[in-house]
């Protein structure tokens, strides 16, 4: 993990956080991804520096129709890749996004300044099945 890298994971993780909380608060997590959810929980509140091959993932998508509107977020060792995207039976939709790829130590996106990221948080608070979509999260965790 390269300085860039974890500096970035740094500055953004309150928001990594806030954004788990929001799925946790939806009740969404499964009792089979229980252990999967703890150890992401464990990891964006502490930050270890991980070596070697790693993926942590964790997403929150709702469904209506053939739309699926998903919020994700992503960190392994090439790099993490936060994303806001629907999808469609013709086309992938990028709403907001943040990457940075740890090979050219690069990162691209709009989710840059802290409004960014609280029009993002504000977009999965506001998710709901009030007109009876279906809500779905998933979460992924191996070291």
């Amino acid at each position: 993990m390269d300085h860039i890298f974890r500096n970035l994971l740094i500055r953004y993780q309150n928001y990594f956080i806030e954004f788990f909380q929001l799925i946790e608060d939806k009740d969404l997590i499964k009792d089979e991804q229980q252990i999967a959810a703890q150890k992401i929980k464990n990891y964006l509140e502490n930050m270890p520096e991980l070596v070697g091959d790693f993926d942590i993932s964790f997403s929150i998508s709702k469904q209506s129709g053939a739309l699926t509107a998903t919020w994700s977020i992503n960190i392994s060792d090439d790099g993490f890749s936060v994303r806001s995207y629907s999808v469609d039976d013709l086309d992938e939709i990028d709403e907001w996004h943040f990457n940075y790829y740890s090979q050219t130590q690069e990162y691209e996106g709009n989710l840059f300044t802290d409004g960014d990221w609280d029009l993002f948080l504000d977009e999965v608070a506001e998710i709901d099945d009030a007109g009876g979509e279906k809500l779905f999260c998933e979460l992924n965790f191996s070291l």
